[in-house]
């Protein structure tokens, strides 16, 4: 048998294979790397993600805190704690931006972990004060933005490194809380490592730092309204309503202790109509703003002495009232000091641009005597005692008493009196005949106000004018004077047509300052039916003066109407002759007293006044119509003199509605 012989190897075969297992093994390597990329990015994402919701959640309940807290204080310590566990610091301290925005102030508003092995450094950024560009705090102020330290030993410009260093402190950052442009507070954090700067950290402080600025922004924005809502924006002193508060919180300390007396001063500056008058607004309100703080000033250096521990509020009401409550004084002398110093006050010269403007109070006094007195009571009682004092002069002071106690009984039961009388409708008019002095016949009526009390008395207008003009009763009253006058007139033109009667309603102060007063009259001639000519508004010298401009638009905007304006009891008010002229009137009313005047001792210049005022009136193409005429004598001469008009006892007393229809028909 022959040998058996092996087939020959194929090599190429085998060099194919090993590049095959190379080739897998490089793929499988790939793959393998691909794995653990793809591993890697998903597990950063993932970790991405949970720090993601880890700072929104974090974001959330501050947030949340910080809408839901009344107190911005309360705000800050749950961020700090919140922030210190989230970022792991070992201290964290709040400033507030100084009043004068160049320094920071520590706020007391702090938190740490562990404070014991940093009470050196703790203490010292509870007292320290960093200026503008100062420290970490002083930085973040000046450029508004966030700092981070990563190496606190190498740190420039910041004072606590050495204390850092001592207690192991070795990174910090601060951010700012910002209303606006300004920055109200700095928040900063202390961490042991070191820590190199972490953007995205510095990005969550931020929407940190503009959540908490929000909260210190609508807590002052609250602050300033309630402060507005309970002082006086002009002068910046508590208003009625703080002022009452005061006086009810000094009661009740008196209810508890007996012994502790409680005063109301009430001021009333005198003049100061005329003031604002003569020099406008402007200059009224300046005199106001330098007043309150010459009164603040003199009840500091009474008040503020170590020996006088009284508790004290200066306020003021409104207008050119002020007033003062003082409680818990051991001297009983001290409120007519006060008022004596406050009258002193007020006394001082104004220079306005100028002009000198000499000042003036009268200041009523009152003590809360009876038990159960309340804060109405108190102030009403000190109201009544410097109209007391305005009585008396200018420059006085008045305690409220029993006198005065009678009287303001009396004014309040007048007071309330005029109320009832306008719902039960007990005022009337009564009619006073106007006549033509050259013909001698009737020409009108001036239509007078009377109250017929429910037992038939009458009240003359002098007895209660004032107090309804001060309580403002008199809107109401002249309202419907206005119109029960024009329907009066309306009602006998109806029943003696051939008979062209004027009707003269008095307007008072009040009344004529109310806005859209001349629609008021448009209506009662709409509603009576009224010529407009026959109807004669009466306005006395005052209410000219008081705001010309007004004035004088006002009276315009009723002669466009076609209402007539007369100028009443000219003469006894502070008109200007110079300025009559600019005024639309059509009448002049010469006052009583000067026709008396006439008949004086020395008549011969009292009929020259009265000449003079006929030949004023003459030269402005206005009538005349005099009052109070009770003597064939005055009416001669007012005849003689070419006086247009009269009134007065010598023709008639002022009728009652039937008895002045009665005088029509008989001179019809």
């Amino acid at each position: 048998m022959g040998a058996l012989n092996p087939p020959s190897l194929d090599l190429s075969q085998s060099v194919d294979l090993t590049r095959e297992f190379s080739r897998l093994q490089r793929a499988l390597r790939r793959e393998r790397l691909a794995r653990e990329e793809a591993e890697a990015i998903a597990e950063k994402g993932l970790r991405d993600l949970y720090l993601a919701q880890q700072r929104a959640d974090l974001l959330h309940r501050i947030a949340t805190v910080a809408n839901q807290s009344s107190a911005v204080r309360d705000a800050l310590n749950f961020a700090l704690v919140e922030l210190c566990e989230f970022t792991e610091s070992a201290f964290a301290n709040v400033y507030l931006t100084a009043d004068d925005g160049e320094a920071m102030i520590p706020a007391g508003i702090w938190y740490s972990p562990e404070p014991a092995a940093l009470s050196d450094f703790i203490n010292f950024s509870l007292d320290y004060r960093f200026a503008r560009g100062e420290g970490l705090p002083g930085r973040v102020l000046d450029d508004q933005r966030a700092h981070w330290l990563s190496d606190l030993r190498q740190a420039q410009n910041f004072p606590r490194r050495i204390l850092a260093g001592q207690v192991g402190l070795n990174s910090a950052f601060a951010f700012p809380l910002l209303v606006g442009e300004r920055v109200e507070a700095v928040i900063e954090f202390f961490a042991l490592p070191n820590r190199n700067v972490d953007p995205v950290l510095l990005e969550l402080m931020t929407q940190v730092g503009t959540q908490l600025g929000r909260v210190i922004e609508r807590d002052r924005f609250n602050a300033k309204l309630v402060f507005d809502a309970l002082h006086d924006p002009l002068t910046g002193l508590p208003n009625r309503a703080l002022f009452m508060d005061r006086i009810e919180q000094a009661l009740r300390r008196r209810e508890r202790h007996r012994e502790f007396p409680v005063t109301v001063l009430f001021i009333d500056l005198d003049g100061f109509k005329y003031v604002n008058d003569s020099v406008g607004h402007h200059a009224g309100d300046a005199i106001l703003c330098t007043t309150a703080k010459r009164f603040e000033a003199a009840l500091n250096a009474i008040l503020g002495a170590e020996a006088e521990t009284a508790q004290w509020t200066l306020a003021r009401l409104g207008g050119d009232e002020f007033t003062v409550i003082l409680d818990d004084y051991a001297d009983t002398a001290l409120p007519m000091r006060i008022a004596a110093a406050l009258l002193d006050a007020a006394s001082i010269a104004h220079d306005l641009e100028g002009t000198e403007v000499i000042g003036g109070a009268s200041i009523g006094v009152a003590h809360a005597i009876d038990p159960g007195t309340t804060p109405i009571d108190l102030l009403r009682a000190a109201d009544t005692a410097m109209y007391a004092a305005k009585n008396r002069g200018r420059g006085q002071v008045a305690v409220f008493d029993a006198e005065l106690q009678k009287r303001a009984l009396s004014r309040l039961h007048l007071e309330n009196g005029l109320r009832r009388a306008l719902r039960r409708g007990e005022f009337r008019l009564f009619y006073q005949p106007i006549i033509d002095m050259e013909s001698d016949q009737l020409a009108g009526f001036e239509a007078l106000l009377r109250w017929e009390r429910q037992r038939g008395e009458i009240v003359s207008p002098a007895e209660f004018i004032e107090v309804a003009e001060e309580t403002g009763l008199i809107v109401a009253i002249g309202e419907w004077v206005l119109n029960e006058a024009c329907l009066a007139a309306a009602r006998w033109t109806r029943r003696y047509p051939g008979k062209t009667l004027t009707m003269s309603v008095n307007v008072s102060p009040r009344q004529f300052a109310q806005p859209g007063f001349p629609r008021l009259v448009r209506a009662a001639i709409a509603n009576s039916g009224i010529d407009p000519a026959t109807l004669s508004l009466e306005v006395t010298e005052g209410i000219a003066i008081a705001q010309p401009e007004r004035a004088i638009r006002v009276m315009e905007e009723l002669s466009d109407i076609g209402v007539k304006i007369s100028l009443d009891d000219f003469g006894t008010g502070y008109s200007s002759l110079g300025h009559l002229h600019r005024y639309p009137f059509n009448t002049l009313k010469l006052d009583r007293s000067f026709v008396v005047g006439m008949g004086a001792v020395d008549r011969r210049k009292g009929i020259g006044i009265v000449r003079a005022v006929l030949d004023l009136a003459n030269t402005m193409d206005m009538k005349v119509v005099a009052e109070g005429i009770e003597t064939v004598g005055q009416r001669n001469r007012l005849r003689d003199m070419g006086c247009s008009f009269a009134q007065g006892y010598l023709y008639s007393r002022p009728l009652d509605a039937d008895s002045a229809e009665r005088l029509i028909a008989a001179r019809a």
